[in-house]
């Protein structure tokens, strides 16, 4: 049960009790809980584990010793915390008492507690990044590409590998990841070293370019699957010595331009088949055409594509988390559940995971600053690093990755 109570409830729940009890005698969540509390038949008294309280008063209460527990009466007693939570409630558990229903703390700290709880409560991540090593280029950084661990709450971050890495898949105890500018998939161990090199390049002259991005891998057809932005094409290769098995074909308006028109991106499994986000539908992106969304693609049925989310802006990172699609609409830097917003960064946002707690949520530092003075962010993040979100009581803390400019993707590490 919840130990964060409102106030309706607890003043409900108090109207049956003798005996109520503040477990902490402080000067700042004592009184401001004594104004909100409805003073009904009950006796209140203060407990407090510093004997120099004990047989005092304060604000007319009697503060007495916690001891006074091992007489609590389950059905005519409560207990509210006005201190901290942390060192409460192993003792009040001690005595067999049950949050929600024998104590809970005072709704006056909730928003404290929230605070407290995502700043001790965060997982380990791997995050890559694409990042250039010469400065001399646009998407370089004084770090450059690689593939990091960190962690929000300790607030540490460390680059483990090099490389200029996008979308991470882990498989058993390995992990896969695109390694974009030299055109292979690399695999690492869970210590991080480097254990694997397979070529993705299926270019069939010098003129074409492949921009490979995304990588999923569906256990079911022992198969992985790798975006190329450049054809928005899928190549499927077998699990085993990775061997080319076919190709699918996003869009066949892409076969007669350079460059690809739709800008596939990241994929993911749903079920036994794909999910893709991609920037345009229309492949008019470049003319600001930013019709973008994810799109299911059905492997036994002639790869036939699905539109499930549209109306997106440059988006990345499909997931399925818990059964529901997760996405992130990059350039308008929302985060959306299905085709509902769930929650809106300052900055351009790339990279999704989510620890069955919180979701944590890439930024990289935005390359379109002119094109955000429409939006309704009126002062835009720069800062590349990982958000920890909360997405039901809508707060979040940030993990700042200075020396980085462009996060593609996270994983929770398990």
């Amino acid at each position: 049960m919840d130990i964060w109570l409102d106030w309706k409830v607890l003043n409900r729940i108090l109207k049956e009790k003798e005996n109520v009890y503040f477990f902490g005698r402080s000067e700042d969540w004592v009184p401001k809980t004594l104004n909100k509390l409805k003073k009904d038949k009950f006796t209140l008294t203060i407990l407090d584990n510093n004997p120099f309280y004990n047989n005092t008063s304060f604000l007319s209460l009697n503060v007495k010793n916690p001891k006074v527990l091992e007489k609590f009466n389950l059905e005519k007693d409560f207990v509210i915390i006005t201190a901290e939570p942390e060192t409460i409630i192993p003792e009040l558990e001690k005595y067999n008492l049950l949050p929600g229903k024998n104590f809970c703390c005072t709704p006056e700290i909730k928003e404290w507690g929230k605070l407290q709880e995502i700043k001790k409560n965060s997982s380990n991540i791997i995050f890559s990044s694409s990042d250039y090593f010469d400065l001399g280029k646009a998407r370089s950084s004084k770090l450059g590409g690689g593939i990091f661990i960190g962690n929000v709450a300790d607030q540490h971050y460390e680059k483990k590998l090099d490389g200029q890495y996008r979308q991470i898949v882990k498989v058993k105890n390995y992990y896969y990841v695109v390694e974009y500018v030299k055109k292979e998939l690399h695999v690492f161990d869970t210590s991080f070293k480097l254990i694997k090199k397979y070529n993705l390049d299926q270019s069939k002259n010098s003129e074409e370019k492949p921009n490979y991005c995304g990588i999923t891998h569906i256990p079911e057809r022992e198969s992985f699957f790798v975006a190329n932005s450049a054809t928005d094409e899928i190549s499927i290769y077998d699990d085993k010595e990775f061997k080319f098995l076919d190709k699918i074909i996003f869009s066949n308006k892409s076969k007669r331009f350079v460059d690809g028109q739709c800008h596939i991106n990241d994929i993911t499994t749903i079920g036994s088949d794909l999910l893709v986000s991609y920037f345009s539908k229309s492949g008019l992106w470049r003319k600001g055409v930013f019709d973008g969304g994810v799109s299911e693609i059905e492997i036994d049925n002639n790869f036939k594509t699905n539109e499930l989310i549209s109306n997106l802006c440059q988006p990345h990172s499909p997931e399925i988390i818990d059964g529901q699609i997760y996405v992130l609409d990059s350039f308008n830097k929302y985060l959306y559940f299905g085709t509902k917003k769930v929650s809106k960064f300052p900055g351009f946002i790339r990279g999704l995971s989510f620890d069955n707690s919180y979701f944590y949520v890439g930024q990289s530092e935005d390359m379109y600053l002119s094109k955000d003075m429409g939006s309704d962010i009126n002062n835009t993040m720069c800062n590349a690093g990982v958000y920890q979100c909360d997405t039901n009581k809508n707060i979040s803390r940030f993990l700042s990755v200075p020396d980085v400019m462009n996060i593609h993707d996270i994983l929770v590490v398990e």
